[in-house]
């Protein structure tokens, strides 16, 4: 090593470097700086691998970067290369559409295209939905009218409308349109019939076993679609779009192929508007007529799109269905998209326990909170600093709103008074912090009560299928402090001193505390894992799942503890 060292420092000795220059020969060595034209080559090279997901595509492009000193362009560049390397020529060209497109927004919306991918993959493929197939035997009206020469165009545009059939000698045809021979099928023609079977039903979807041929006259104008309902599924991908201003919630099907409601939905939410008739056709597996009652035309407003689109009135009482005609003229964003899994069951466990959820904070019960200080330990009162005179206004109504909430209590005289911080929210709201770490903090008697480490909560959720997560929003001022302990959570305002009635965020021991608590109140629970104000609950299936979550709920309720909806 001293050998190398003495190379590396000639002419000069080593004794005549400093530290610093040794080090910075060593790492040079050791570590010579990368080829930036050579890095930057590589990242431009990067494209998505197969079976490589987007995320994990972003990952390695963010690796790939770090030698390469794009500067204040970085985000730029990957942006870049994201939308010039991804394998999905859909997701190119939806990106493409974007104006100012950043990293950040190409990211979401990559990510949910590739999602939604997948999940209508499933979707389409699983019998566990409502689904409508088209049946593109007859599938639209320039291709119907074959009568004059079996060829795909309307009858009045055909060549053959003033030919005389050599077959039946009649007017408006040729031999091989003509419906007298198609009906004394021959030797000749048998083959031909044959193929022609097979061509129509491998567009079918697979869903028709059975073989049958109707007249041109019998199927003109109308549009053969085999329906599938599977009754007492509540699974699926549900939106609520405002059709006519009113909205309706639709099950999301990538296997139907128009957009259906129910006559008895559709008096309800748009009495005033009369279906026209429609020559459609709906067809169930077994070849059973569905009526449909005729279409109108609705204007639909979902994620900030409006369209004029179709929308089919079918009989009885059925969910309606939003169906392809829809998707291809409506961008979903699908990460609002919400696949409900035992919808019925889980609402009714979330009904069960109202105070959970309802408005205001929790009061924590049987629980108290009690700092203890080291011996010896001197009280400290400090001046209120000074408050800008714009922040003025914000800070008086948040100690007000604390006040009324029962958080903070006024006092004339305190021993201990700690200095506050206003500080802004992103929503311009303001959050009042303590300044604890220079007058309580360093004379607290440290609590010992373990943090999980991440492996410990991975363990705990180890077999889970389902999941959900609880946000304990405010979660430290949910706990009562001792009166004993309220002195010393003593702040100072330019409107006087304020006691905390809660525990504070900002006090050494706060975490460990409401840890503590958490594990009184959850009492190791399985399937149940809590990291201060999180909770995760998960189940090897659908049954422990929702167990597990009515018993977490169940337990929150019964200390007062409660959550937002929007945290849920």
């Amino acid at each position: 090593m001293f050998n190398l060292l003495r190379s590396l420092t000639q002419p000069d000795k080593p004794g005549d470097k400093s530290y610093q220059e040794i080090v910075r020969l060593l790492k040079e060595h050791y570590s010579p700086k990368p080829l930036i034209i050579a890095e930057r080559f590589r990242f431009h090279k990067r494209n998505q691998q197969d079976g490589e997901s987007i995320s994990q595509f972003v990952a390695v492009l963010k690796r790939l970067s770090e030698h390469c000193e794009f500067g204040l362009s970085l985000s730029d560049t990957i942006c870049d290369r994201l939308v010039c390397g991804l394998r999905s020529e859909a997701i190119q060209k939806r990106l493409l559409t974007e104006s100012n497109l950043t990293l950040q927004k190409a990211i979401e919306i990559s990510t949910s295209m590739e999602m939604a991918a997948k999940e209508a993959q499933k979707l389409s493929a699983s019998a566990q939905v409502h689904k409508v197939y088209s049946d593109t035997r007859n599938k639209s009206k320039l291709k119907k009218p074959r009568y004059r020469c079996e060829v795909g165009h309307q009858s009045e545009d055909c060549w053959c409308k003033d030919m005389n059939c050599t077959n039946c000698g009649k007017r408006g045809h040729i031999e091989r349109a003509c419906k007298n021979k198609k009906t004394q099928p021959n030797k000749n023609t048998e083959p031909k019939k044959k193929h022609h079977q097979y061509s129509k039903q491998k567009h079918v979807n697979q869903m028709e076993n059975t073989q049958q041929t109707q007249s041109d006259s019998e199927t003109e104008g109308e549009d053969a679609l085999c329906v599938l309902s599977v009754s007492g599924d509540e699974r699926g991908y549900w939106v609520t779009p405002l059709l006519d201003g009113k909205p309706v919630r639709m099950q999301v099907d990538t296997g139907a192929a128009v957009s259906l409601v129910s006559e008895m939905a559709f008096n309800e939410m748009l009495p005033h508007r009369t279906p026209q008739p429609s020559n459609i056709t709906l067809k169930t597996y077994t070849d059973e007529i569905v009526p449909v009652k005729g279409v109108i035309e609705v204007t639909v407003e979902l994620n900030m799109q409006k369209r004029k689109l179709p929308l089919y009135v079918i009989e009885g009482n059925h969910p309606a269905l939003l169906g392809r005609t829809w998707l291809e003229k409506i961008q979903l964003n699908w990460q609002e998209v919400h696949l409900v899994c035992e919808n019925a069951k889980l609402q009714a466990i979330l009904n069960k326990y109202p105070d959970v959820f309802s408005d205001g904070l929790g009061s924590m019960k049987d629980i108290v909170v009690k700092l203890t200080l080291k011996p010896g330990s001197q009280p400290k009162c400090l001046k209120a600093r000074p408050v800008a005179y714009a922040l003025k206004p914000k800070v008086e109504a948040e100690l007000e709103r604390l006040v009324k909430a029962g958080v903070l209590q006024p006092v004339h005289m305190s021993d201990w008074a700690t200095q506050i911080v206003p500080v802004m929210k992103k929503d311009g709201s303001l959050w009042l912090c303590g300044d604890f770490k220079v007058t309580v903090n360093p004379v607290l008697t440290p609590e010992q009560y373990p943090l999980p480490l991440i492996e410990d909560l991975f363990s705990g959720l180890a077999g889970g299928q389902q999941f959900s997560k609880i946000d304990l929003c405010q979660a430290y001022l949910q706990m009562h402090v001792d009166p004993s302990s309220q002195d010393l959570l003593t702040i100072v305002t330019h409107k006087g001193m304020y006691q905390y009635q809660r525990l504070p965020f900002g006090i050494t021991s706060a975490p460990t505390l409401f840890q503590r608590a958490m594990g009184r109140i959850l009492s190791g629970r399985a399937g149940v894992q809590c990291y201060l104000g999180d909770l995760l609950i998960t189940g090897k299936d659908d049954q422990e799942h929702l167990s597990n979550l009515e018993v977490t709920l169940q337990r929150l309720q019964s200390f007062g503890l409660k959550v937002r909806r929007d945290c849920y």
